[in-house]
């Protein structure tokens, strides 16, 4: 009978097994453990030396087959962490990853740096809803409106909303042509940016599982972008400051520049990096 230190050691091995980097193998054997034994971390290393319960090697098998087969674990465990909360998640939207927080950081930032009192923010493309809800709790008098243009999507987001306490306006459409104009003071987006030749050399977690449509910008990564960047006169207030913050790919930096330039010549484009020194928000600020 393995231990529960062995069985760690095991899932570990395989996970390593099949590709999957030593650091992610490591972390990830630990969580596959928890959530089959319905351990804490803490309570786990208290019982290294313990038996692996015989009742819970179906479920460590079945969860560890699906991983083994590259499905994130995020959809196995059905939840992952985003700005220190909780989200569901399912393969209707992306997994939330840690780069998406800037957007959180440079939209709360610019919100208390110009003393917004009821700032009108847009979430466009909300997927999960993590961005929007996440606002609503960092910014409690914030107006937020999200949009997407899945259905399956937009049912998770409401239901994520529900779970955070959080009151949040979701709108089925594009938000480049269906929202009433001139009405928000920041817009917010994790649109699709990665270019389709480049999907195919994606790691399999996010080119096999997660949802082309929120992934997919086109020949140049530009497909949701660029109308997005033309939206922006039609989105914004209009009143001073207003500003939108996106997210994109390192690859399309110079592309989304030049597209701003052209339809906001009067604006301020820069790029902000992330986490990991990569440019990946574009902050568009109107004076």
């Amino acid at each position: 009978m393995s231990t529960i230190a062995e069985t760690l050691r095991s899932i570990t091995t395989e996970l390593l097994d099949v590709g999957i980097p030593s650091d992610e193998a490591k972390v990830e054997a630990r969580i596959i453990l928890q959530h089959v034994v319905g351990l804490s971390p803490t309570q786990v290393l208290a019982a290294f030396d313990d038996p692996f319960p015989d009742c819970e090697t179906s479920n460590l098998n079945n969860t560890l087959e699906r991983r083994l087969n590259r499905e994130p674990l995020a959809y196995i465990l059905g939840a992952k962490d985003f700005y220190n909360r909780t989200f569901r998640v399912t393969r209707d939207v992306l997994v939330p990853r840690p780069e998406t927080e800037h957007l959180i950081d440079h939209t709360v930032e610019f919100a208390h740096q110009h003393d917004f009192q009821n700032p009108t923010i847009c979430d466009i493309g909300t997927g999960s809803g993590i961005i929007a809800i996440t606002l609503a709790k960092e910014l409690p008098s914030a107006q937020i409106t999200a949009t997407d243009i899945s259905v399956d999507a937009l049912k998770l987001a409401k239901a994520n909303a529900q779970t955070h306490n959080v009151k949040i306006e979701f709108i089925s459409q594009d938000a480049t042509q269906s929202i009433p104009s001139n009405i928000f003071d920041i817009i917010v987006s994790n649109p699709p940016y990665i270019t389709t030749q480049n999907l195919e050399a994606l790691q399999p977690e996010v080119r096999d599982w997660e949802p082309r449509l929120a992934l997919d910008g086109g020949p140049d990564g530009m497909s949701v972008i660029s109308p997005l960047i033309h939206a922006l006169p039609n989105l914004l207030s209009g009143n001073s400051p207003s500003a939108a913050f996106i997210e994109i790919d390192p690859l399309i930096v110079d592309t989304c520049l030049s597209e701003t330039r052209r339809s906001l010549p009067d604006a301020h484009a820069q790029i902000l990096r992330d986490y990991a020194g990569l440019e990946r928000i574009m902050a568009i600020i109107i004076d």
